[in-house]
């Protein structure tokens, strides 16, 4: 989320791209439960709001909230 947040303060549209497609990466493979990959891709988007709305929209759609849905609130979390 820095290098976004740098990125996008620095007005570079291809830092931002760059730097929101390697957080979908790191996030993706990522053993983080679906809360916190949630939670961390709403950090990132706040990081980026007004510099890239194709990177917004690439943080929304790699939201899991079908996966939150359907295994509830404790969704990977390892104390359920």
């Amino acid at each position: 989320m820095r290098l976004i947040r740098h990125a996008a303060d620095a007005n570079g549209q291809a830092a931002v791209s760059r730097a929101t497609d390697r957080f979908l990466h790191d996030l993706a493979v990522s053993p983080l439960d679906q809360l916190a990959k949630n939670r961390m891709i709403d950090h990132a988007a706040a990081a980026l709001v007004g510099s890239c709305e194709q990177c917004f929209q690439a943080l929304e759609a790699a939201r899991p909230i079908p996966g939150i849905k359907e295994h509830g609130r404790g969704a990977g979390c390892a104390a359920t």
